[in-house]
């Protein structure tokens, strides 16, 4: 089996449990990772090697392959920047998923997915690009997960529940089946949806409802 060379754009908690997952997957060597916050650290073993100037001398020297050690929590517009911006450079960016992970083989996975240990995926569910489903959550069967979108830990998405783009799902939050969670609306920790979530909106409780309603309360 040849061995991949990758390099992570991000350095991170979120890139220290990627690698984790890359290693135990065995088909991987994690040569650098890029980031310019952290240069000349190093991160569960391996260097950050820059920022993101070292995108194009990792390609010079034959590197195709990336993943983004970048998470978010409710925020997803800079791990969604960097994506398009390591797509854009001619990186494949790789999937990561733990070998305790459920994923059923229906599944379909676009390029960047990242799947923490004890996840489960039921058949028939579609994961976009760089989508995070976080250790412990539970998405189940024909649900529509739209890219760069974050399932925090210990979230539960029923049957036919569809994310729009870069929405955010918070720990322990559940979603009922059928449910529609609009493009860069934020559930709450702990909430339970019960209604659809407009684009944007922020939902929290039990039931969940906006925001700017519990705030009036």
């Amino acid at each position: 089996m040849s061995v991949i060379r990758v390099i992570g754009v991000g350095a991170g908690g979120h890139a220290k449990v990627l690698m984790d997952i890359l290693r135990q997957d065995g088909r991987y060597e994690i040569i650098g990772l890029v980031d310019p916050r952290l240069v000349g650290q190093s991160i569960a073993g391996v260097a950050v090697m820059g920022g993101d100037e070292q995108l194009e001398h990792f390609r010079t020297q034959g590197v195709t392959a990336a993943f983004i050690g970048i998470g978010g929590v409710g925020d997803n517009t800079l791990r969604r920047r960097v994506y398009e911006q390591v797509r854009a450079a001619g990186f494949a960016v790789v999937n990561a998923v733990h070998p305790r992970a459920i994923v059923a083989p229906s599944v379909h996975l676009d390029s960047g997915i990242a799947i923490m240990a004890g996840a489960i995926l039921n058949p028939d569910t579609h994961l976009g690009a760089n989508v995070i489903v976080n250790t412990g959550a539970i998405v189940d069967h024909d649900c529509h997960i739209g890219a760069h979108t974050h399932i925090s830990p210990g979230a539960v998405l029923s049957g036919g529940v569809r994310t729009g783009v870069s929405a955010h799902i918070g720990v322990g939050a559940t979603v009922r089946q059928g449910i529609v969670v609009g493009d860069g609306a934020v559930v709450g920790a702990g909430a339970v949806v019960v209604r659809d979530v407009s684009p944007g909106a922020v939902v929290v409780g039990v039931p969940a409802r906006p925001l700017r309603d519990v705030a009036k309360a």
